[in-house]
């Protein structure tokens, strides 16, 4: 299988900065500059939340191939994610952690998953973020420019979910 290649979204699909407008923001369910510590203190304890780290722009090298290696990096900062918000007492559910593991699992003896295809992976991913009572996007590399950030931030919203950007705002 040739590594697909994964196409950017275009510079007006995300608009952050309309986000830090939202009404959300003044009902309480929109947290900008957050961290760990804000999580575990407004977030529905005893429930998992749903940790949104950047994956398809992260995968893939500079002609826009999925890397194993880069995957693995990418895996790892969700991994961090996970310990400090298990540090805190909250139970988070990186997609990203487990969609990873399921994709390099599934390399050998020959690839049957495609790690870039994010409608499959948006499809996988619903039921999660369904079950979760938070959305956590920490400030990795990358996080606002991700599609599928985007997309679970909207729809968390849409839901009357919590949301906690780490960032202050979008990466310029």
């Amino acid at each position: 299988m040739t590594a697909p290649r994964h196409p950017l979204p275009l510079p007006g699909d995300l608009d952050w900065t309309a986000l830090l407008a939202h009404p959300a923001r003044e009902a309480g369910l929109l947290h900008f500059g957050a961290g760990p510590a804000l999580v575990a203190r407004r977030a529905k304890l005893g429930r998992p939340i749903y940790l949104a780290t950047p994956y398809s722009l992260r995968a893939v090298d500079p002609d826009g191939r999925w890397s194993a290696d880069m995957s693995a990096a990418a895996m790892g900062d969700a991994g961090r994610e996970i310990v400090r918000l298990q540090q805190v007492g909250v139970t988070a559910i990186s997609p990203v952690a487990l969609s990873g593991v399921a994709v390099h699992a599934a390399l050998y003896p020959r690839p049957v998953l495609d790690p870039l295809d994010g409608a499959l992976w948006a499809e996988w991913c619903r039921p999660i973020l369904d079950a979760c009572s938070a959305v956590v996007v920490p400030d990795i590399r990358g996080w606002s420019r991700s599609l599928g950030i985007w997309h679970e931030v909207r729809a968390a919203l849409a839901r009357q979910t919590s949301v906690f950007v780490y960032a202050e705002g979008p990466e310029q």
